[in-house]
């Protein structure tokens, strides 16, 4: 008969907590891996992003520097004298290129007009005299964020209501009275953080960029184009804006130097940038000259750090996206497709500070690398959910099944119980009453008394010597003792009992004398065992045979029979505690499910085995095998 299945309600306890999770957490490791690789590069640019605001304020430091040194040299003589003074100005200052003076109404002093002019000094008046002299304008650039901050300022706080507290600070005048409101000044910090607050949105908000683009094309500034375009790393990835931040408006000479003492002009010439130094004198008018490009470039190039490391190649590019320095085995690079750029200064118009990938493929093989190392991680943990709960699973059904066995065990044993105690009363009743006559039969019948009594007796030792087994209590007495004649009287002991059932019973004995160590009483019992398993499942043919036979060192005893036989695929299990093939309530065979358990424990602890193989012609074969004590066999 076939074993009851486990119910079904286990298999779908395994799909919610094993199953389930299982592929969740595969997913979501998916897409954690996915994003942190994303994440990791966008932590590179970052980190390279940070190195690159870095490089331009260093940059916009030194370029403040080169004002301030080219104001500091200059002596007070070059209005006075401007023949010697300028060259030795020129001479103190590798930036000075082509020196000039202006009147305080633009008129040029210097170089002077009548005079026998340089080549350098016909180029500059060819390119620069009518804006000098302030009859034209030039682009001039500057920040659109920090140019808008106002308007940047407002569209951030448009939505949300003002505070109370905001409120109140600003109308201070209102707890006090009908005062007018005064505006103060903002502070140099406040006016910083104002800035920086512009920046940060301005980078961060496309929305914010668009609406500033758009009020400064109402107004007819223009911003140019970048020359470069930010590759990023991940093909798909958004690139920065292909606008400049820095805008231009036509402006004039006295426009731009009104209200200040000095100041760099950038001037683009056929596409070359050339820088114009300027300082007003309120007296005598304006000095200044054109910055030489060759030592502005080297001075500049020298702020840089180490341009070149494992990961990435750092360097400035000038308006025509040329590096300022290239580092050696980068010449066959795309300079205008960098992983990370930023612009440097409103005085230095589409220059940026350029970052690029030193190697590629060893980035990506790093990101390949840490995401295999995620894959193995997650793997892992995968399998130990899986077997974790696969574990608990299957201990979770074993304990339900063992529970079960347990339940039957108690029914079966009670039935166990109750079947030789029904045949030793009836018995007892009819010798009692005297209603058997015939002394053959009485002795029968107290034989069967007997008989049954020893199968009651051995019931209840197989329930208490398990018990003793689990516990780990169970003592053996062992001495010298022939376990032939032990099996003779044992067969001889039950085959009234048996015979009485219709059942054959035959005892064969190649040996003679078959001496071993051993408990005398375990081995009865686990003989018994296997005698009472034989009966059980003797099926119509009802016959027991017990052989005795001998292979060296070892007596091999078997127990034969002509029954049902077991299913291959439940040979490996009979020997299982509290296993039985059908421990249905109607199951036809009933038993406990400890006799094989026990019979095996039994002979193991005395240093032999238990074997099970069907027989030829049908039935089962139950070998007991025991360690033979050499030189004590009796002819």
């Amino acid at each position: 008969m076939k074993r009851k299945r486990s119910p079904s309600h286990l298999g779908l306890l395994f799909v919610l907590a094993v199953v389930v999770p299982c592929l969740a957490l595969g997913v979501i490791a998916i897409r954690s891996i996915n994003r942190e690789k994303a994440f990791g590069e966008m932590r590179l640019q970052r980190t390279i992003d940070a190195e690159l605001l870095t490089m331009v304020s260093l940059l916009n430091a030194d370029l403040d520097r080169v004002r301030q040194e080219l104001g500091a040299v200059l002596t007070g003589e070059e209005f006075s004298a401007p023949q010697d003074a300028l060259p030795r100005w020129r001479a103190r200052s590798g930036l000075v290129g082509v020196p000039f003076l202006l009147s305080p109404d633009l008129k040029i002093i210097w170089p002077v007009l009548s005079g026998a002019l340089s080549e350098e000094e016909r180029a500059f008046l060819n390119w620069n005299r009518e804006f000098i002299t302030g009859r034209a304008s030039i682009p001039v650039y500057q920040n659109i964020a920090l140019l808008y901050k106002d308007e940047i300022a407002k569209s951030r706080e448009a939505a949300p209501a003002p505070p109370v507290a905001e409120l109140d600070r600003a109308e201070p005048s209102a707890a006090a009275g009908a005062k007018p409101v005064i505006n103060e000044t903002k502070s140099a910090l406040e006016e910083v953080q104002a800035q920086q607050k512009a920046l940060t949105e301005f980078e961060k908000s496309p929305e914010v960029r668009k609406s500033v683009y758009d009020q400064a094309r109402e107004r007819g500034q223009k911003a140019a184009a970048r020359n470069v375009t930010p590759a990023g790393l991940s093909p798909g990835q958004q690139a920065s804006p292909e606008q400049s931040i820095f805008i231009s408006e036509p402006q004039r000479f006295n426009e731009i130097t009104s209200g200040r003492e000095s100041g760099l002009i950038p001037r683009f010439r056929q596409d070359e940038l050339t820088l114009l130094f300027w300082k007003k004198d309120a007296a005598r008018g304006f000095i200044g000259c054109v910055i030489d490009g060759e030592s502005l470039r080297a001075r500049l190039a020298r702020l840089l750090p180490n341009i070149f490391t494992p990961l990435r190649i750092l360097t400035i590019l000038d308006e025509n996206g040329r590096p300022l320095i290239t580092p050696e085995g980068a010449g066959g690079r795309d300079w205008r497709r960098p992983l990370v750029s930023r612009e440097i200064s409103e005085n230095l118009p589409r220059w940026e500070v350029a970052a690029y990938l030193s190697s590629p493929e060893a980035l990506a093989s790093r990101a390949n690398l840490t995401a295999l190392i995620l894959w193995i991680l997650v793997f892992f943990l995968f399998v130990a959910m899986a077997s974790g709960g696969t574990y608990v699973l299957n201990t979770l059904r074993s304990e339900m099944l063992l529970a079960r066995q347990k339940t039957t065990f108690v029914a079966n044993v009670s039935h166990e119980l109750k079947t030789p105690l029904t045949s030793i009363r009836m018995f007892a009743e009819m010798l009692k009453e005297r209603r058997q006559p015939d002394p053959e039969k009485q002795k029968k019948y107290l034989d069967l008394m007997v008989s049954e009594t020893d199968r009651l007796t051995r019931l209840i030792n197989n329930v208490l010597d398990f018990a003793r087994m689990e516990r780990g209590e169970r003592r053996y007495e062992k001495k010298r003792l022939d376990v032939a004649l032990l099996c003779e009287g044992l067969v001889e002991g039950q085959r009234v009992r048996l015979e009485h059932g219709g059942f054959e019973v035959s005892f064969r004995n190649e040996l003679g004398g078959a001496f071993i160590q051993g408990d005398e009483e375990a081995l009865k019992q686990a003989l018994l065992n296997l005698l009472s398993n034989a009966e059980k499942y003797g099926g119509e043919a009802k016959q027991i045979d017990i052989d005795i036979t001998g292979s060296p060192g070892a007596v091999l005893i078997d127990v034969r029979d002509r029954g049902i036989g077991v299913p291959p695929r439940e040979a490996k299990k009979i020997f299982q505690e509290f296993y039985r093939a059908d421990d249905s309530p109607a199951a036809k065979v009933r038993g406990s499910g400890l006799g094989l358990p026990i019979a095996l424990r039994v002979v193991r602890d005395h240093g032999g085995d238990i074997r099970y193989f069907p027989r030829e012609g049908g039935g089962s074969v139950f070998e007991i095998r025991l360690p033979r004590e050499e030189g004590r066999a009796q002819p």
